[in-house]
């Protein structure tokens, strides 16, 4: 299913032959991406804190479980939210996806 933004969860980095589990984690790092970035946009103190937060309201988790999956995939949440901050379209998202293996290092310049 593709969400009304056009980034789906199943297209993210070749999700389509994965399986159940795998799909199900990395759309999950999607969902958070977006939360994170949607937070970083409104001027968030702590956005990691919030797609926690999130992810376990949304994901029907635990809280704890759901702060231990954000915070343990946090380079990923924020990667992914890069992407999806600098992308206008499914398949821009993608070529960003490609991107993200040269992103500077944190405290480096923002592209």
């Amino acid at each position: 299913m593709r969400s009304r933004s056009g980034f789906g969860g199943d297209e993210f980095a070749g999700n389509v032959g994965a399986t159940g589990g795998e799909r199900e984690i990395k759309a999950r790092l999607v969902k958070a991406a977006r939360m994170y970035t949607m937070c970083e946009n409104a001027g968030v103190a702590e956005p990691i804190d919030v797609t926690g937060l999130a992810v376990a309201a949304f994901e029907d988790l635990p809280l704890r479980e759901a702060m231990v999956f954000v915070r343990t995939n946090e380079q990923n949440v924020r990667d992914l939210a890069w992407a999806f901050a600098n992308s206008n379209s499914a398949e821009e998202f993608e070529r960003r996806l490609g991107e993200i293996k040269t992103l500077p290092e944190p405290g480096g310049p923002r592209r």
